[in-house]
């Protein structure tokens, strides 16, 4: 597998060094949300239909986009729809060098979302911190936010394309990350793929021996 850039791994960690020009007043609660300026959520309120163009053909088709960034349970009103095809994990099993770092690091301790941006999506910056994932070598993973975890799902990577898959139990939850790990191997930055319509969501990650109680545990003073 190529080697991540340095240069692009330090241009995702700038992206978050700098706080909301707006303070969020709320501190202990969870704020109240507006879906992404550009979509329009179904009438389940967990995707949108959007317009793909093919890069290469042309070609215009419709495709599934999540409403919510992370999941449809994290938010001032959750939406929990559980998937009928359930997740069934499998143990990674790295062929490589770098295979085997990826899955030493992701099942390290919990992996706390500390920031996160969106594009037309103001209220993701502040919906999203304190969510966390717990890997577990069997291929399986916890997710949740704060104290209230989500659900169990499966996990995957695709050493040669650097990826994280996410097969997650609730509809709408199911991601595919790109990966950035730090040298120091505490921190990543996350960015989603066209897998899912979600290329235009970054979110930095720190890696904690517990899962955080509120912001300031996860360095946020806000």
């Amino acid at each position: 597998m190529k080697k991540f850039p340095f240069l692009l791994l330090a241009f995702g960690l700038l992206l978050f060094s700098c706080k909301d020009e707006k303070p969020i007043e709320q501190i202990g609660g969870t704020p109240e949300l507006a879906p992404p300026s550009d979509l329009k959520p179904d009438e389940d309120g967990i995707s949108t239909k959007v317009q793909v163009v093919d890069s290469l053909t042309g070609e215009v088709t419709m495709a599934t986009k999540p409403v919510a960034s992370l999941s449809s349970a994290i938010g001032a009103n959750p939406i929990i729809k559980e998937d009928p095809n359930k997740p069934v994990p499998v143990a990674p099993k790295p062929q490589t060098a770098q295979q085997e770092r990826i899955v030493r690091v992701l099942c390290s301790n919990y992996w706390v979302v500390q920031g996160l941006r969106r594009i037309k999506d103001d209220d993701a910056a502040r919906a999203n911190p304190g969510a966390w994932f717990k890997f577990k070598p069997d291929g399986s993973y916890d997710y949740g936010y704060m104290q209230n975890k989500v659900g169990t799902g499966a996990w995957s990577i695709d050493g040669k394309e650097g990826t994280l898959l996410c097969d997650a139990p609730l509809i709408g939850d199911d991601r595919e990350w790109k990966l950035q790990i730090a040298k120091s191997e505490d921190v990543m930055v996350w960015t989603g793929t066209a897998r899912y319509q979600t290329s235009s969501i970054t979110a930095k990650l720190i890696n904690l021996l517990f899962i955080p109680k509120n912001r300031k545990e996860i360095g946020i003073d806000w």
